[in-house]
């Protein structure tokens, strides 16, 4: 499983760099040179989320809870430009923001309280933690600033609207389904509405809005949260065609047209020329909303990771064309040097890799991993991504070596966990037999449970329960029932302290039941 969009934990908040020098006074001496103003920071409250809740009834203000990770790109990116924007550094004067770091005590269950999916995420909430909205975190500065904007003068709870929207669609306001267009529904939309099928809820949405540019926001929305294709061709591809020919609206919708835009396209095509036309709109209207926020670099490596996408869609076997081959590594250079600060580099990087991988460049995607590994501040991302490259050339103890590498230089006790797993999941597959490997090695992610007490939620919950599945089927395929009833016995003395002084009912019978069935 590919590590690059999926994986998520906090670092250090960027500064605004801008100063500006105090003007010269008659009685200074020219060599002191002039006086800086100090640079322009968001107030964070680091994970002090109880603090801030207080202040919040104190002063009225919302709550703007900010849930990343060191080592995950999109929050890199974010700390690369939103949180270093003027325009939203002044915005977060209206909230009381509060940056919670997924490795620091506490934040798993608050993560498990809140419901938070993936890193970033960023959520706003009332003072009695009523939850007003959720944005994914994005790489339009400018789009998010807009929507948090709107978001720090709600005082309706989301699930109300939402709730509105689908029985009484005419009494909200035209604020009211700007704030449920915005909505952060690829990273929670079951848990707000109660249903399972996202996709149903985001058609009815569809069916209801007033605007037409909402409506097809929600029907794209409704599209890409799902694989069933059972949408007819012709109809999203009319969709597809309008919304294409709307820059305000390709801008808005920008992540989900470059992530999913090539699986629409194969939703609306009828056939080759229908593929190769649509998927020639797609990029010129991807390419226009870019020029207007800049050209960077990184917006036209993912440009290139549509395009091979696109190509693929044409001959999913074949070479890719030269020209493309060229352009995808044109771009990584490109990419690679405009990506100066060590935020950008963690937002870059992993996307450049992919990039070369998708176009073929297996050695070229190792050969930039194994350069970064020298100046990045969390090497330990990129060795997953190396482990999956030495496993695809067949050199499985150099895999396996990696996922240990990567384990060992981890650090906090979430990514621990995070990576330990993973290391586990290669031994498991890469190397089956040595059962006394896979003890030792689960022995240990288990006893990372200790490094932060009440741990057991969210993530840590997540990875273990993945992995006892995984367990399970490495046992019941080499003889491992003693070796996993140590491993439970192991759990069952970790269990106080993961759990808690005063665990929750779900957190101590997850922990408790792991393995056990």
């Amino acid at each position: 499983m590919r590590l690059i969009p999926a994986v998520h934990v906090a670092c250090i908040v960027g500064l605004l760099a801008a100063c500006t020098p105090s003007p010269p006074t008659t009685d200074a001496p020219a060599a002191q040179g002039a006086a800086q103003a100090e640079p322009a920071q968001i107030a964070w409250r680091h994970g002090d989320v109880d603090d801030a809740f207080a202040e919040a009834k104190e002063s009225g203000k919302p709550v703007l809870l900010y849930w990343g990770a060191a080592w995950c790109p999109p929050c890199n990116q974010l700390k690369a430009g939103l949180f270093k924007d003027p325009a939203f550094i002044a915005l977060t004067e209206r909230y009381v923001p509060v940056y919670l770091d997924g490795d620091e005590e506490g934040a798993q269950a608050w993560g498990e309280r809140f419901g938070v999916r993936g890193y970033p995420t960023l959520i706003v909430l009332d003072p009695q933690q009523n939850e007003l909205t959720r944005v994914a975190g994005g790489n339009d500065s400018a789009e998010l600033t807009r929507v948090l904007t709107v978001a720090a003068g709600r005082r309706s709870a989301v699930a109300d609207t939402l709730k509105l929207a689908l029985t009484e669609p005419g009494k909200l306001s035209a604020e009211d389904w700007q704030v449920l267009g915005d909505y952060g529904w690829k990273v929670d939309a079951s848990r707000l509405s109660g249903r399972q099928d996202s996709a149903s809820l985001l058609g009815e949405l569809a069916a209801a809005a007033p605007q037409p540019a909402l409506q097809r926001r929600f029907a794209l929305l409704a599209l890409a949260s799902t694989d069933d294709a059972q949408a007819p061709a012709t109809r999203v591809r009319e969709l597809l065609q309008v919304a294409l020919a709307q820059p305000d609206e390709v801008r808005r919708n920008r992540d989900l047209l470059g992530y999913r835009g090539a699986a629409l396209v194969k939703q609306a095509s009828t056939g080759p020329a229908s593929t190769d036309a649509l998927g020639r709109q797609l990029l010129a209207a991807l390419q226009r909303a870019d020029a207007a926020r800049g050209n960077r670099p990184d917006d036209a490596l993912s440009r290139a990771i549509t395009e091979i996408a696109l190509a693929r869609l044409q001959q999913p076997q074949g070479e890719l064309p030269a020209g493309l081959t060229a352009r995808v590594r044109e771009r990584v250079q490109a990419a690679d040097a405009a990506a100066t600060s060590a935020h950008e580099r963690q937002a870059t990087l992993g996307t450049a890799a992919h990039a070369l991988r998708q176009a073929g460049d297996d050695a070229a995607a190792e050969a930039l991993l194994l350069a970064e590994l020298k100046r990045s501040q969390t090497p330990y991302y990129y060795m997953p991504e190396l482990a999956e490259l030495a496993e695809a050339r067949g050199d499985r103890t150099a895999a396996v070596d990696w996922l240990r590498k990567a384990y060992e230089g981890a650090q906090g006790p979430a990514t621990r966990v995070q990576w330990g797993v993973l290391y586990v999941e290669g031994l498991l597959r890469l190397a089956p037999d040595d059962t006394a490997a896979i003890e030792a090695a689960t022995t240990r992610v288990i006893a990372e449970l200790d490094q932060q007490p009440a741990g057991y939620h969210q993530r840590f919950r997540q990875r273990f329960e993945r992995l006892g599945s995984q367990l399970q089927a490495w046992s019941s395929e080499h003889a491992g029932a003693p070796t996993l009833a140590r491993l439970r016995e192991r759990m069952q003395q970790h269990c106080p302290t993961a759990a808690g002084a005063a665990p929750s009912r779900a957190a101590s019978t997850g922990c408790t039941q792991w393995l056990q069935g």
